[in-house]
């Protein structure tokens, strides 16, 4: 008699050869999910800012820009560094400078605050034209507001 080796038995080794690394990569970007979680920020993932309301209006070379924020009683203190002014698609009009914060105290939990920045721009939107007041803390958390220019 002939020994014979059936396809059957190959494509069974390939089969759990390939379910073997499938499953081990599974695993592996399971941990790494979960260790690279651990490894954040915990304040950065807690902050939950809300911009209650906001102002644009125009200035010579410019805007001001006024907003009101409250920090939730569960949320950390925190302050705002960065203030953005970008129109609803997302194209930015104008930012002050980063170097600049604009909350030189923090917003305390259960609180609220009334920030302001002004920004310049070489030609300024019609008043009524929808935009985003866009505040970044110092955790790296955006928050943004919609209004239009008055």
């Amino acid at each position: 008699m002939r020994s014979r080796r059936s396809i059957s038995d190959i494509v069974a080794v390939v089969l759990l050869i390939v379910i073997a690394i499938a499953a081990a990569v599974i695993i592996y970007m399971w941990l790494s999910g979960l260790i690279g979680s651990v490894h954040t920020s915990t304040s950065a993932t807690q902050v939950k800012l809300e911009i209650t309301g906001a102002s644009v209006t125009p200035a010579t070379g410019g805007y001001n820009v006024n907003a009101t924020v409250y920090n939730p009683p569960d949320s950390p203190s925190t302050s705002i560094t960065l203030g953005e002014l970008e129109f609803t698609n997302g194209t930015m009009i104008c930012s002050n400078n980063s170097a600049i914060k604009i909350s030189s105290s923090p917003i305390s939990p259960g609180h609220s605050a009334t920030l302001s920045f002004s920004c310049t721009v070489a030609t300024t939107a019609p008043a009524g034209t929808p935009v985003e007041v866009v505040l970044v803390t110092t955790q790296g958390v955006q928050v943004s507001y919609t209004t239009s220019i008055s």
